[in-house]
């Protein structure tokens, strides 16, 4: 006997959860790390809606520019996303990256930037790393990142 849902309107979700995908929200809010990575899950497909991402800087001097990084499933490189502005020490800031953000060159309202992501669908196995990309006091620093994404099943051809 097949396994499944039976009921009709639980195969519908079923099928539209397998197709389109379903809301997830995947966060690391551990501190005294300015350099996360999140890897897409085995069987799955992960189109990113938005990365949110607040930083705490130390008081050691330098400068901090937050990217955003795709690897693939080797660990390559396949795409960056650099802020458009740094931070310095001693400050939390907060920033946004989506399809829908304006590319901001200075901080709104003294602490929020945001900065453009393509519309992307990436395979199991790759990675999402958002970091401190001058790693000014990585082990010190405090960064929070919570991911918006759309999760579906992988499907190969």
């Amino acid at each position: 006997m097949a396994e499944g849902p039976t009921n009709p309107r639980s195969m519908v979700d079923e099928i539209l959860s397998r197709a389109v995908g379903v809301p997830l929200l995947q966060a690391d809010e551990a501190l005294n790390d300015s350099d996360k990575s999140f890897t897409v899950t085995a069987g799955k497909q992960w189109a990113i809606q938005s990365v949110r991402a607040e930083l705490t800087t130390t008081a050691a001097a330098g400068d901090r520019q937050m990217l955003v990084e795709i690897q693939d499933d080797s660990g390559d490189v396949v795409s960056q996303y650099l802020a458009g502005a740094v931070q310095a020490a001693s400050l939390t800031r907060f920033y946004h990256f989506s399809s829908s953000a304006a590319d901001l060159e200075s901080f709104r309202d003294t602490n929020w930037l945001s900065t453009p992501l393509p519309l992307l669908l990436l395979p199991p196995a790759y990675v999402i790393r958002v970091y401190d990309n001058n790693a000014v006091d990585a082990a010190a620093d405090d960064l929070i990142v919570q991911l918006l994404l759309i999760e579906r099943e992988s499907f190969s051809v």
